[in-house]
């Protein structure tokens, strides 16, 4: 009951930290010549880690289309959101030493990427607090 009512917000923080550590990354090495910027697609990600469904004590799991009928199918991909695959950017404007991040637009994605962990982390809080208020028969 609680993890379907967080289930979407708690994965998008898990997703958002991985995509603060990686933008992070891409702002240190600016410098560094022939470092690759790189990226998560992070709806693309979000959409696949809520699209895993379990029914029937896991006999039939739907993950991003696949399903599987047994117990002992391999899985194809973690759930959990913190294993989300990094890709490497297209670079805006080409560099001569073979860099590809664009610091201004890595620190604006930085920046709107902390906005959006903060207000997810919002959203969970008033939604606890409603929860708890509603236990308490406010």
């Amino acid at each position: 009951m609680i993890d379907n009512f967080l289930s979407v917000h708690a994965n998008s923080l898990k997703l958002r930290a991985q995509r603060t550590e990686v933008l992070a990354s891409n702002i240190a090495n600016a410098d560094t010549p022939n470092y690759k910027a790189r990226d998560l697609v992070f709806a693309e990600v979000l959409h696949e880690t809520q699209g895993a469904v379990s029914k029937n004590n896991s006999q039939l799991a739907m993950t991003g289309g696949l399903h599987t009928t047994n117990a002992r199918h391999i899985k194809t991909r973690s759930t959990s959101g913190s294993d989300a695959p990094v890709m490497y950017r297209q670079p805006e404007q080409a560099s001569l030493d073979g860099n590809t991040v664009d610091k201004d637009l890595e620190q604006a994605r930085f920046a709107e990427n902390t906005i959006r962990y903060q207000a997810s982390l919002q959203f969970i809080n008033s939604r606890v607090s409603g929860l708890m208020r509603t236990l308490r028969s406010e």
